[in-house]
Order: C-alpha cells, then sequence, then structure tokens
C-alpha cells in the first residue's frame, strides 16, 4: 500500500545516491524530496540523468549554511516541519541530531559512519567545532530508527561494533543507481545521449580490450586506511602483463579523481605505459555509467580490505560488466545466501593471472558479467528498496494511528468541557461540530 499523505525527505546527495533513492521512490507512487546540502558539482542531480530533472521535488537546505556551532535549531525544524520521514547520510546526520530532528533512516556513504563521529578523537582535527559534528553524528546515527549498511569486513566490524544502536540495523547496500534509465538495454540510447562516449570508440579502435578504473586515485599518501584504493597495482600488473603477453594490446581507463594522480601519471611514465593508459577528466555518473557500457572488465578497489560491495562495484554490475576487486568470501559465505560472481585479486599477480584467464575466454567473463548483473537487481536494487519502503509504510500506519487517538482524545476532551460549561454556566463550551 503507498501512502501518499506521507512526505519524505533524502538529505544529502553524496555519489548521487539519494537522487536515485527519490526516483525510485517517487516512481512507486511515494512524495519523496531531494534536499540538497552544499553538493559538489557531479554529486548534483543533472549529473546523474540525461533525463530533464523535475525541481519540484528538490530543495536546498540552506539552514545548513552555517557551521554546526552557529546553526539556528528554529530554522532547521522549520524547514523539516513539512516532512513525516527522514532519510539522512552525510554531515546532515550531525546537523538533524543537532536540531533534535528524529532520523527515520541513516544511509551512510563511508566517511560519514567511520570518521565524523569519531572525528575528534584526530589529534590533529581537535577542536570545538569537531567535537560537536562527533558529538551529534554519533548521537544521530545511533537513535536512527533504522540504519542501513552493508556487510564489510573483519577490521571495519569493529568501528560498527563502536556504535551503540538504539535502531535496527539492516545489512545491506543502498538502492542507489537508478536503473529504469541506466541498465544494458538502454545502451544504444545512453551512447547517442552522451558527450564522452566517441572518445571511447576512438580508444576501442586501438585497443583489443578496455579496463575501467574509476575509483579515485589514492595510493600513495591516503588520508586514512580505508581509502587506500591500490591504484598502483593495477598499473603496475598492467607492466607485468605486457611483458609476458606481447600480442595483447588493452587500454586502461583512469580518471583525474583523487589526490595521488600526478603520482599515477608518474608511475605510467616510469613504465612505458602512456601509450595503454588513457585519462578522462571528473565527469558526471551519467557519462561514467556510459562509458562503463563499452568497456571489457571492471576494476574496483585492489586494497588491503576486503569489501563486499560499494559504489565502483555497482556501477559495473549495473551495466552487466565483469569485476575485479578484493573480496574474501569466507568473511560472507555464512552471512549471504548468494554472492555475485566476480574476480578476486589484492595483489598484482592476481590482477595478471585475471587478465590471462580473460584473454584466454573472453566468452565466460560476460557470462559472468551477466549472472552478476541478476544479482545485482535482486539483492541491491529490490531487496532494499523493499526494506525502506516497509520502514516508510510502518511509520505511516503509525502516525495514522496516532492522528485517530488525538483525534478520539480531543473528541473527549471537548465533550467533558462541554458537560461542565453547562452544568456551571448553562451553556457550551465548545462545539466539536463546528
Amino acid at each position: 500500500m503507498v501512502n501518499s499523505k506521507i512526505k519524505i525527505a533524502c538529505v544529502g546527495n553524496m555519489n548521487n545516491s539519494f537522487y536515485a533513492v527519490v526516483r525510485h521512490l517517487r516512481l512507486l507512487g511515494y512524495d519523496a524530496e531531494l534536499i540538497l546540502i552544499d553538493e559538489f558539482k557531479h554529486f548534483m542531480p543533472e549529473a546523474d540523468t540525461y533525463e530533464e530533472v523535475d525541481l519540484k521535488y528538490i530543495k536546498n537546505a540552506n539552514c545548513f549554511s552555517q557551521d554546526i556551532l552557529h546553526l539556528n535549531k528554529l530554522e532547521i525544524v522549520s524547514f523539516f516541519k513539512p516532512y513525516s520521514f527522514i532519510i539522512a547520510s552525510g554531515i546532515s546526520i550531525a546537523y538533524l541530531a543537532f536540531a533534535s530532528i528524529k532520523i527515520d533512516i541513516v544511509i551512510p556513504y563511508g566517511s560519514d559512519f567511520y570518521e565524523l563521529p569519531f572525528l575528534n578523537e584526530n589529534k590533529n582535527k581537535r577542536s570545538k567545532v569537531n567535537a560537536t559534528i562527533a558529538f551529534f553524528q554519533k548521537r544521530g546515527i545511533e537513535t536512527a530508527v533504522s540504519v542501513i549498511w552493508d556487510y564489510t569486513n573483519i577490521q571495519f566490524e569493529d568501528v560498527i561494533d563502536r556504535f551503540n544502536f538504539k535502531g535496527q540495523l539492516f545489512r545491506m547496500p543502498s538502492p542507489f543507481l537508478f536503473n529504469y534509465e541506466f541498465n544494458p538495454g538502454r545502451i544504444e540510447e545512453l551512447k547517442k545521449k552522451s558527450k564522452c562516449f566517441s572518445q571511447m570508440e576512438s580508444i576501442k579502435l586501438k585497443h583489443d580490450a578496455i579496463l575501467f578504473s574509476h575509483s579515485r586515485q589514492c595510493w600513495k599518501n591516503p588520508p586514512d586506511i580505508w581509502s587506500y584504493k591500490g591504484n598502483e597495482k593495477i598499473v603496475l600488473a598492467l607492466k607485468d602483463f605486457l611483458d609476458k603477453n606481447k600480442t595483447c594490446n588493452p587500454a586502461l581507463i583512469f580518471f583525474e579523481y583523487g589526490p595521488d594522480v600526478e603520482e599515477t601519471k608518474k608511475l605510467i611514465s616510469n613504465n612505458n605505459l602512456i601509450n595503454h593508459v588513457y585519462w578522462f577528466p571528473v565527469i558526471p555518473r551519467k557519462e561514467i555509467l556510459t562509458l562503463i557500457s563499452s568497456c571489457d572488465i571492471g576494476i574496483g578497489e585492489i586494497g588491503n580490505h576486503s569489501w563486499f560491495s560499494y559504489g565502483a562495484i555497482f556501477e559495473f554490475l549495473c551495466m552487466m560488466k565483469p569485476v575485479i576487486h578484493f573480496r574474501d568470501d569466507r568473511l560472507y559465505s555464512n552471512k549471504i545466501s548468494e554472492m555475485y560472481p566476480m574476480y578476486s585479486a589484492n595483489s598484482r599477480l592476481e590482477i595478471v593471472n585475471i587478465l590471462e584467464e580473460f584473454y584466454a575466454d573472453r566468452k565466460k567473463f560476460e557470462v559472468t558479467g551477466q549472472l552478476a548483473y541478476k544479482w545485482y537487481i535482486n539483492y541491491a536494487i529490490k531487496r532494499p528498496l523493499s526494506t525502506i519502503i516497509q520502514q516508510i509504510e510502518k511509520k505511516s500506519i503509525f502516525l495514522e494511528r496516532l492522528r485517530k487517538i488525538m483525534q478520539t482524545a480531543n473528541a473527549i476532551r471537548y465533550t467533558i468541557l462541554n458537560k461542565l460549561t453547562w452544568r456551571f454556566k448553562g451553556r457550551p463550551y465548545y462545539n466539536v461540530n463546528e
């Protein structure tokens, strides 16, 4: 049952995650709105769709324009008064908690979960502002009705254990891609709308395979243990592969995104790989998804920690592409009934072996992408969307019952007052039918 009376706010749009959630909910008949809070240009709604953006359900939270010590609580409360259901991410969690606004679902994207709640523990970042952010970020997460966060790894589970959740923790991803626009069946249509695809076509003519990696360039000096992407392993693996397989001619796609772009370019030059590596600037996700449709293999994080899911991986899966990244299946086999097929690697040698396997049997990799796509739709779209809807409907039923209780209580109160005034003053105090 869709209750169109309940108004939903999705607050924040890092990685364009909540714009996709809003589109899913509105498609199902819910009155959901996207609340923007000082987003990067490439995380604005128009960066995530080729269709016209309907500005009627997109608002800017100007009440969040100050640092947390100078926020106006009454202004925040007034802004969110029309909304009966709040889904939050990023620093908006701290701002909402600061204003004593109950959050129904927290869907973190990463650093808002592992960094912001513990910000003041970093000696280099201690300040009154950071201490306040950390306090309210942790409170907002802990007091939310529910939190959605997928399975991670042993080390990150220690971070989760630092929270004292009052609500329910759902172990699943967010439906952060609008698959009705971006899916394998619409590839030709997307290509025609893309401003970048012609460049990809020219690259494809020069090479016999396209390897695609759009994770941040962050490996030389990562700001924390979770930000290391292992980009250098990909470069060095490509060098090793070409040294062993001189008749192969793959291209590697990178993006000028992250703190170590120049370090990666130096590494490429020093290993004579300039003719095999192509750089794209920071571009909208709609363009990234279109470019992915033309690649042969997607490469995610080749880091030090196993991850089951994250944005780059799902962007490959939604376009039916096989992926390489580091996933230790032993961590998830007892928790998840079915895992998407992929190729796990966390060393340059393992990447080389997978590339040789790909050149030996391309059809096998295509089938892997097809099977992974079916898994993705069920696990990363249908399942979390169903969970969000259940939470919305649960809140809707509660509010309706509360409304009826209050209505009944008011009727009883006015009836009693009427009887008392008739007795003592000879006239009615209030007519409930008026």
